[in-house]
């Protein structure tokens, strides 16, 4: 099943902005991160799943957009 996964800011950097990624869900998603990327567990990021943020691990279906957003401030 693969998902499509979106990428901002310093991620991007590191992963290209856009790329297709096969898991079952976003715990599975940040594991990926980890060992095929070797994002360090220490850079925060939000994640939304079809552009709702979501704090939790989340079952991901065929099709579903990721995107995984970096840090904001407000100002």
């Amino acid at each position: 099943m693969a998902i499509r996964v979106i990428s901002f800011g310093q991620l991007s950097e590191i992963t290209g902005k856009i790329f297709q990624a096969e898991v079952q869900n976003t715990d599975q998603l940040a594991a990926l991160l980890r060992d095929r990327y070797h994002i360090p567990v220490d850079i925060k990021y939000m994640v939304a799943v079809n552009k709702k943020v979501i704090t939790n691990n989340t079952l991901l279906k065929a099709d579903d957009t990721v995107a995984l957003l970096p840090p904001y401030s407000g100002g």
